[in-house]
């Protein structure tokens, strides 16, 4: 760590109300955050085996749902989501913020769906690619033209999804409803 580093004070930030619900309330020892912080930054993890992990995990997800006209899905969506979001925070935490952008991005878009169907499944597999692209070349930051190019391609496709779809498809999210933050 540099001196800089270390100099920085944590800076708390109150929670949203939806936080709250989420993972409860009360302080957090600055310490342990601090003592968490120290660990984060120094550690040896290698996040390209992880990664191909949940991908895996994604591609059957992904081809279980195509096989299952019969599945539920409720079940298919939400296991979308856990896998999603498991890249997206392990992404962010192992320094690969292009993954966690990304992954970020999808998961706002499943998050915002009531409903399945093809085209959901197409733009979650076409994620999958995406991302495992991404990690097979270590492809890192989401800083220059690949980085924002790829942003930029993954909102179009979920915004050409509600513009198609809006309120009249099986999703009640019209395309007014949808944002996409970093």
């Amino acid at each position: 760590m540099n001196s800089e580093t270390d100099k920085k004070e944590t800076i708390i930030m109150k929670a949203t109300r939806l936080l709250q619900a989420k993972v409860g309330t009360g302080a957090v020892n600055k310490e342990k955050v601090e003592e968490s912080q120290k660990i984060i930054e120094n550690n040896g993890v290698d996040f390209i085996p992880m990664a191909t992990e949940f991908l895996d995990q994604l591609q059957k997800a992904i081809s279980n749902a195509r096989k299952n006209n019969d599945a539920d899905a409720a079940d298919i969506m939400q296991e979308f989501i856990e896998i999603v979001m498991q890249i997206k925070g392990n992404a962010g935490m192992f320094d690969y913020p292009l993954v966690s952008l990304l992954a970020g991005i999808m998961l706002t878009f499943l998050e915002s769906l009531d409903g399945l169907d093809k085209d959901v499944i197409d733009i979650v597999e076409a994620h999958h690619a995406t991302l495992k692209l991404i990690i097979d070349n270590d492809m890192k930051t989401k800083e220059g033209a690949y980085g924002q190019e790829l942003q930029t391609e993954l909102e179009n496709a979920c915004q050409r999804y509600f513009n198609k779809h809006g309120a009249d498809g099986n999703n009640s999210a019209s395309s007014a409803d949808v944002f996409f933050i970093e």
